[in-house]
């Protein structure tokens, strides 16, 4: 791989440190993080439950390419994801793509395999990762919650009702996250 390459991928990357992240804005949260700052805790996250787990760092190298593609498309509610799954997955294919495109073939491929097994969620690690990445996003609802007295509760309901966290201790996570809401929210 020539440095242009190198470099010319890491710009792509870096654009995620200046993305933000899009469904706090519209519930009034200001200042949202970025994807970057999502994908960074949603990765230290995947390689603790991968060592709990006695897990390879598989896990680990699925969360740092889970959100790639929104260097391109910039961020794709999970709301906007449920509403035209069809029409997401079309968004998030072709920016995988354009990301992963200063690289060469091999590694392109190997990135786009494991970022597809994440998207399909049809392996035990893609379930895993997908629960690791909706209780990272609850622990920033959280803490918008605490530091900026925002009410959530759309986040929250939506978490019971559209999605399930069937890893116990991600469940145990999840319920005293939802336990440590500010009282006036409960």
């Amino acid at each position: 791989m020539k440095p242009r390459e190198i470099i010319e991928f890491a710009k792509v990357i870096g654009k995620l440190k200046r993305t933000p992240r899009t469904g706090w804005g519209v519930c009034g949260v200001k200042n949202s993080k970025s994807v970057a700052e999502h994908s960074f805790r949603t990765t230290f996250l995947a390689m603790l439950f991968s060592d709990l787990k006695g897990k390879n760092d598989r896990l680990v190298r699925m969360a740092l390419l889970h959100d790639i593609e929104e260097a391109v498309t910039g961020d794709i509610m999970t709301m906007e994801k449920v509403k035209d799954r069809k029409k997401a997955e079309k968004k998030a294919k072709d920016g995988i793509g354009k990301a992963l495109s200063a690289l060469p073939k091999g590694l392109k491929e190997k990135y786009f395999k494991l970022w597809n097994e994440s998207e399909q969620l049809k392996t035990k690690d893609a379930k895993l990762l997908k629960q690791i990445d909706y209780v990272e996003q609850m622990m920033q609802a959280l803490e918008y919650e605490h530091e900026q007295g925002v009410n959530l509760e759309e986040f929250w309901v939506f978490m019971e009702k559209e999605f399930r966290f069937t890893d116990p201790l991600i469940r145990k996570v999840f319920e005293q996250l939802k336990a440590q809401r500010p009282k006036a929210f409960k």
